[in-house]
């Protein structure tokens, strides 16, 4: 078949997806990429630039892809590293590099750039070259003391299986010069719902006119009585899969909000724009400028930080995004929080963004790369709703804003990265069977989840449902990486739980010396940080399981699945005669509680919260051995001495409960200089605690007492308020305000807990 054919079938292609307002892909298989298949792409896309007359041209890959195709196109040329600066774009075509593989987030972000009639021109290996393919990615990846050699390419294999059986695709051998694969389309559903602007409205036509969907309508519909309210607080919540171009709306939107709050403040307004990442937020800030002209808001002033807008000043608002690290300490000062991808910020950090403001905006993504927002959904909006002073209304985006609905590439993408993935539907049978205590653990042989596609929708998708945090990469890794081992409870055989294992450690004299000097080993978390922190040689040469990923289908949470997980994973490790269990993750007091209640100590803390999603990661571990019970036990010692003299510090605005959780998980006491107090000392504690002097006054004397109490596992019991009430202002230095109680109580909380700690030290009152 000749390349005369090749060309007609991708004309048969463009004419069907432009009537469907669809993109399509053609995929050219190579033996090595050569002038002579850039040649052929050069004239599939002449000819098909020929019928749309639009030359807005993405180029996206590896340095050496790029330099080839520079001779032979004009056009944006993007490499792999830097995907995310294209997040919100929008291109007529694509010429994208599969000849080494490719990262799996960077392909979901590059393909959703192209427009309806777009034509996506792959450089691939041959078919049967994806079966075991390793790419630099993996590369890159793959953990000490594994090499590339032990990397196993499942995920590309089932990539190019299921890129065979998807609509929308051809695919050519370059090298027999022949189609492999036809262009196949059947279209099921309208592809776009007519734009109409309705009659009564209260914010101008101009803005309406900036909508490319009816779905953009509605919201901006949903804007007019965004100050009509009956309680005290607003939230609008909007979700979408990507691409239904609610993040412009958000643009769109905001103009009209200034003027409304602005004629109510008669000062400018304060708008604090939240992300993960100021990419994310791009296109806000593009549609933002937009409309402020259109609304009237001629003269403002962008500020660009690397390339990127961040603040826009006018005499009406200041629009600012902020890293969720810093919207915690500064929501007070804005008048409208508006949190785009929210899902990708966890939720006890959304909790205390939000904490009393007064008008909030959520916007995120169902499926996607940011993070996915059914967890958001599930576990954040609970939370939001229960809250009797917020009114929230909510709406859901469907329409495509850069191609129709149906559009195949999309249904291929969400495929190959498992976007779309869904748990398994449970009925009141299996739910009944969870509380008889009818689970089954096992580990899955890989090769067994990547053929059977059901049990793989159905195990990762409890992840797209319960985890806020979840990457197209994580499925790459779990499959391929030699060390990575998935694990699953099941009930009347539907996967209740989902478990990936990464096993570390066993590192060589080598590596340790390396990791010394300042050395980032792959894929160690726990060793690399037990070595660096405490400088514990021997730890990294001992195996270890660090539970990657825990998460519970969502209908069946807190039945005791998770436990039951944990404590077949403990059992699994000590059969295999490892050395400890363990885990890292973003701290919260619910998740510590678990974790504890399984048998895991504390051992380590990040003090600066990630700038991303504002958190702090936890490091926990449980021992295997007896000898390494001491281990454990004096890393966790050696831990909570410092974490006391950080709670002044770095994390005084760590949750107080978390606080409190981590200083009782204390094993085994340290020492520290027991505080000595004259007679002087002595009767100023006695004037306080006959209430005629103040906190104020003694602190001196009672905040090494309460460093002190707190290194020992021999202490007085208090109850959770007076704990609180004493980490919180002894060790963190806290406001009065900021402590937990009403008005007068605090201060006698914090009284009788300083009573109790004095006679615990003294013997006395």
């Amino acid at each position: 078949m000749t390349v005369r054919s090749l060309l007609a079938e991708v004309s048969r292609a463009a004419e069907i997806a432009a009537s469907n307002r669809h993109r399509f892909m053609v995929i050219l298989c190579s033996k090595e990429l050569d002038e002579r298949v850039v040649k052929l792409a050069k004239r599939i896309y002449k000819k098909h630039r020929k019928r749309t007359d639009e030359d807005d041209l993405l180029v996206a890959g590896r340095s050496d892809f790029l330099e080839i195709t520079r001779k032979y196109f004009d056009g944006e040329f993007l490499h792999y590293k830097d995907s995310p600066k294209v997040l919100g774009q929008t291109y007529s075509s694509l010429l994208i590099d599969f000849t080494e593989g490719f990262h799996p987030n960077d392909l979901g972000i590059i393909v959703e750039t192209i427009k309806e009639g777009g034509i996506i021109i792959a450089f691939s290996p041959p078919v049967d070259a994806w079966e075991n393919l390793k790419s630099r990615w993996h590369e890159d990846l793959v953990s000490e003391p594994y090499t590339v050699e032990d990397v196993t390419g499942r995920f590309f294999a089932r990539f190019m299986r299921r890129t065979m059986q998807a609509e929308g695709i051809i695919v050519f051998d370059a090298d027999r010069r022949k189609i492999v694969k036809h262009y196949e389309f059947e279209p099921k559903e309208v592809s776009r719902e007519e734009i109409v602007i309705p009659e009564d409205i209260e914010i101008k036509r101009k803005l309406y006119k900036l909508c490319a969907t009816q779905d953009q309508v509605r919201v901006l519909q949903l804007f007019e009585r965004f100050f009509d309210r009956k309680r005290e607080r607003k939230a609008v919540v909007i979700t979408a899969d990507r691409g239904r171009g609610k993040t412009a709306i958000l643009g769109i939107a905001t103009p009209y909000i200034i003027s409304r709050l602005e004629r109510i403040l008669k000062r400018p307004v304060r708008i604090m724009v939240v992300a993960p990442t100021p990419q994310a937020v791009q296109t806000y800030f593009r549609f933002l400028l937009k409309a402020m002209v259109r609304q009237g808001m001629t003269k403002y002033f962008a500020k660009e930080t690397n390339g990127m807008i961040t603040v826009v000043n006018s005499k009406y608002a200041r629009v600012e995004y902020v890293v969720p690290r810093r919207a915690m300490m500064e929501k007070d000062m804005a008048d409208v929080i508006i949190v785009d991808e929210a899902a990708g910020i966890d939720v006890p950090v959304l909790l205390k963004i939000t904490e009393g403001v007064r008008y909030m905006i959520f916007s995120t993504t169902i499926h996607g790369y940011e993070g996915t927002g059914r967890g958001f959904s599930i576990r954040f909006l609970k939370r939001l709703e229960s809250d009797e002073s917020v009114e929230i209304e909510k709406i859901h985006m469907e329409e495509p804003i850069r191609y129709g609905r149906g559009d195949p590439i999309e249904k291929w993408l969400y495929d190959v990265l498992l976007l779309d993935a869904q748990p398994a539907e449970l009925d009141e049978k299996d739910v009944e069977a969870i509380k008889q205590g009818k689970l089954e653990f096992r580990e899955i042989n890989k090769d067994e989840l990547v053929n059977d596609e059901k049990l793989l929708r159905e195990f990762f998708g409890i992840y797209v449902l319960a985890h806020y945090r979840n990457r197209p990469s994580d499925l790459a890794i779990l499959l391929d990486m030699p060390n990575h081992i998935p694990f699953v409870v099941t009930v009347n055989n539907k996967p209740v739980c989902s478990l990936h294992i990464a096993v570390e450690g066993n590192l060589d004299d080598g590596t340790i010396e390396k990791i010394k000097e300042g050395y980032k080993p792959k894929g160690q978390i726990i060793p690399d940080l037990m070595l660096k922190h405490y400088w514990d040689f021997e730890f990294p040469r001992m195996v270890g399981a660090r539970v990657v990923r825990i998460a519970t289908h969502p209908s069946v949470m807190d039945m005791g699945i998770g436990s039951f997980a944990l404590a077949k994973i403990v059992e699994w490790a000590y059969g295999k005669e490892m050395d400890w269990v363990g885990s890292g993750f973003g701290v919260s007091p619910e998740l510590l509680r678990f974790w504890v209640r399984n048998g895991f100590t504390p051992v380590h803390i990040t003090p600066q919260r990630n700038e991303v999603s504002g958190e702090h990661t936890l490091i926990v571990l449980r021992a295997l051995k007896y000898d390494v019970e001491s281990v454990v036990e004096n890393l966790n010692s050696e831990f909570t001495r410092r974490l006391i003299e950080y709670l002044a510090d770095e994390l005084s605005d760590l949750e107080t409960e978390t606080a409190v959780l981590i200083l009782n998980s204390l094993r085994k006491s340290f020492e520290i200089p027991a505080p000595r107090f004259g007679k002087v000392e002595r009767r100023r504690m006695s004037k306080y605690f006959q209430g005629m002097s103040l906190y104020e006054y003694v602190s001196d004397i009672i905040r090494p007492l309460v460093r002190y109490y707190f290194s020992r596992t021999d202490r007085e019991e208090l109850d959770e308020v007076e704990e609180a009430v004493l980490v919180g202002k002894c060790l963190q230095l806290k406001h009065w305000s900021e402590l937990p109680g009403e008005g007068y109580k605090k201060y006698r909380l914090l009284l009788n807990a300083v009573k109790k700690v004095w006679r615990w030290y003294y013997g006395e009152d």
